[in-house]
């Protein structure tokens, strides 16, 4: 590959993408994100409702990811697969969706008796469908987008779609339904209703009225061949997509470490307030002055990046949510607790909220470096490992998390809790999770790819684009 260090003139990429597309495109997010705001609690629910022990809990986390490791990829690369071939990703978006729906309500409101492998069934359900929606969802949105300011203002509105899904799940409880604002089994049956709805309509806008996007260089060279015969097996595209691209390679180790502190203390965090500062009646009072300010912070981030670049937000992000989480571990039960706990959460959110916008953009730029790299289309396999990624964070963050305080003595069921108890839910929230994100600054800090080097490689794939159009 030719050197991107150096200026490189040409015309910047034009998609040619309305704003009413981009919306369209935007809006099953909000459907899966109303989703995912019960699969934050689902833990603490099935603990403290249903009975199921914490190490158990853990245990069938770490079953999923291990289940996500074979499934991710094999949908990415049926995606690409697919891709080349018809021009499309949309019937993968359509069945993700489509079998999403059942996984959510019958791991959403589970019978009175419920056995470990009830949970364990729905779980892996629940994220093989969440899979099979959300890679060809990226894949197809980083195809529609070129330039890198484009891609950074759609996935700040995917973001800020994503956070409105989560406000509406966080205020069910609020309902005249309800006798009280805690998140119950009541709350996620209700929720199940409306996350349903609100997921048929937005594939509805996503399939109808976005285009497909641009050919493919895999589709090219397929309809010059006419054989409709890719030779390569899902873990052959992995090994050549991460081999030669060592952008991609840092930032997956720096999106991994930072992403795994954060899971470890996000996973914890509703039994951290519910059944350790006994404040589980504001849980959904304080998620909803996050989101309000996440959403109102949105678009500042947006203007930060633009400012700072993303390297350097993200940098900045991780070292304000290290200092949050560092703090966490200083709160105890008692009645001022919640005002600091508000303060505190408004800190750490700011970081997360810059790192959340950040992230998907910057895994563009390594894929369009690969893209450069070896002239293969490859977005399917690198945002299922993405997606392996982002779930891994979560769920072995959280595994961790759980074990620990499990085996270290701690009791979600407990009313009251000793120096003990205090010492194993800091240790799984705060402290660890403090200590890998250290490490996640580290490898942000080495990450090669800056705004000048991006742009370069966006007009150079520009370029190959028109020359393989002349071509064909």
């Amino acid at each position: 590959m030719n050197s991107i260090n150096g200026s490189d003139k040409g015309i910047n990429s034009v998609s040619g993408f309305s704003n009413w597309q981009a919306l369209a495109l935007s809006s099953p997010t909000v459907g899966v994100v109303f989703f995912m705001g019960p699969m934050g609690v689902i833990q603490g629910i099935y603990a403290k409702y249903y009975g199921v022990a914490l190490t158990t809990l853990a245990a069938v986390l770490l079953l999923g990811r291990i289940f996500d490791a074979v499934t991710d990829p094999l949908i990415g690369h049926c995606s690409d697969r697919y891709r080349a071939r018809t021009g499309t990703r949309k019937p993968f978006m359509l069945v993700g969706g489509l079998c999403l729906i059942p996984s959510s309500y019958f791991l959403f409101v589970p019978p009175e008796e419920v056995s470990v492998m009830y949970f364990t069934l729905w779980s892996l359900l629940f994220y093989l469908a969440l899979t099979v929606l959300t890679i060809p969802k990226y894949a197809w949105a980083s195809e529609l987008y070129l330039d890198s300011v484009e891609r950074t203002s759609f996935f700040t509105v995917l973001y800020f779609v994503g956070q409105v899904g989560s406000l509406l799940f966080f205020l069910i409880p609020f309902l005249p339904l309800f006798a009280t604002s805690e998140i119950t089994p009541d709350t996620l049956r209700v929720s199940f209703m409306i996350g349903a709805t609100l997921l048929m309509l937005g594939l509805y806008c996503a399939l109808k009225y976005v285009p497909n996007g641009p050919p493919s260089v895999l589709e090219k060279g397929i309809e010059k061949d006419k054989r409709h015969k890719v030779k390569t097996t899902v873990f052959k595209d992995i090994y050549n997509a991460v081999k030669g691209n060592k952008p991609f390679q840092i930032f997956a180790l720096a999106y991994m470490s930072s992403g795994f502190g954060i899971g470890m203390f996000s996973g914890l965090f509703f039994i951290f307030v519910d059944a350790f500062l006994g404040q589980g009646k504001l849980f959904a009072t304080l998620s909803i002055v996050g989101l309000v300010a996440g959403l109102l912070l949105t678009p500042i981030v947006y203007k930060v990046v633009l400012l700072l670049g993303k390297k350097t937000t993200w940098l900045v992000a991780g070292a304000t949510v290290l200092i949050g989480i560092l703090y966490i571990s200083q709160l105890s039960p008692g009645e001022g607790v919640f005002v600091e706990l508000v303060v505190i959460y408004m800190i750490i959110l700011i970081g997360v909220t810059c790192s959340s916008v950040i992230a998907m953009p910057m895994l563009s730029d390594t894929v369009d470096y690969g893209l450069l790299n070896d002239s293969t289309e490859r977005r399917g396999t690198y945002f299922s490992i993405f997606t392996l990624m982002t779930k891994a964070q979560m769920a072995l963050g959280l595994s961790l998390g759980l074990a620990l305080a499990g085996w270290m003595g701690f009791d979600v069921t407990a009313t009251t809790h000793d120096e003990s108890s205090a010492f194993a839910i800091h240790l799984a929230i705060s402290w660890i999770p403090a200590v890998i994100l250290t490490i996640g600054l580290f490898f942000i800090w080495c990450y090669p790819l800056d705004e000048h080097r991006c742009a370069i490689i966006a007009r150079r794939l520009q370029r190959q684009a028109q020359r393989d159009s002349l071509v064909t």
